[in-house]
């Protein structure tokens, strides 16, 4: 029994030291971007309270950052989701209030599937090389590493753990920006599809987010088989042609 907590225990560690890295880049560059973009638009809130900057604890929230992952990961969800502080924004700050809300918003989650893009591609360069130095196809290379991160298959090699930080850090990535355009307030999709409405129905319809957390709340864990069943397709259309781009050239 003894055993069994301390194998439990290392597993649950070495989860800890996969998902963390795609963690760091999704949350921090996500909200670091949202801040960049608006200074570009105007306003300097971000940079003078110092948030323009890559140092995580910065962008921390205690939930949000460490205690919800972590639980994820205990309860072997199948995704493992995490946010940051956000980067305050005062768009009344804004050269032009409906381009900067709509370009603020788009940084953060256009961000995430940039990021799933290079991650995916220096995967690509790591699998060649790999290829090249163990003598083996390239093609198989890949399968062991999706059977390492997504089967949890029980052999543990250097390879098929690099494999699982980057699949992860693609998925991370990719399911954060799909979060993040649904057109919920506060979500970064509702201040998009404000910035296009006329002013009366933009500003109702962003007053929603005072409620919108238990929107999504309650569209994630009571309506979860029928989200999933939206979500899902997205994250893996995406994962196989975004993250994984290259996989046609092997």
């Amino acid at each position: 029994m003894t055993g069994n907590l301390f194998s439990d225990f290392g597993n649950f560690i070495l989860q800890l030291f996969i998902v963390l890295p795609g963690i760091y880049l999704a949350v921090v560059l996500h909200e670091v971007m949202h801040g960049y973009i608006a200074l570009k638009n105007g306003d300097y809130t971000a940079k003078n309270l110092g948030r323009l900057n890559l140092n995580p604890l910065r962008h921390i929230d205690i939930f949000g950052s460490i205690v919800m992952p972590v639980l994820l990961l205990l309860f072997r969800s199948n995704i493992i989701f995490a946010y940051a502080k956000p980067v305050p924004i005062n768009p009344s700050y804004f050269r032009n209030f409906r381009k900067g809300l709509r370009n603020t918003s788009l940084a953060g989650p256009g961000t995430n599937l940039v990021l799933s893009f290079i991650l995916g591609s220096l995967y690509g360069l790591l699998l060649m090389i790999s290829s090249l130095i163990l003598k083996k196809p390239a093609s198989e290379l890949l399968s062991d590493g999706l059977g390492y991160a997504l089967a949890g298959t029980s052999q543990i090699t250097f390879f098929g753990i690099m494999s699982a930080v980057f699949i992860y850090a693609i998925r991370i990535n990719i399911f954060l920006a799909i979060f993040n355009f649904i057109p919920i307030p506060p979500l970064d999709g509702s201040k998009i599809v404000a910035s296009f409405l006329p002013e009366n129905a933009m500003f109702k319809y962003l007053s929603i987010g005072r409620i919108g957390f238990f929107i999504i709340f309650a569209l994630i864990f009571l309506g979860g088989r029928i989200f999933w069943s939206f979500i899902d397709p997205a994250i893996n259309f995406l994962f196989l042609n975004l993250g994984f781009w290259w996989r046609f050239l092997i």
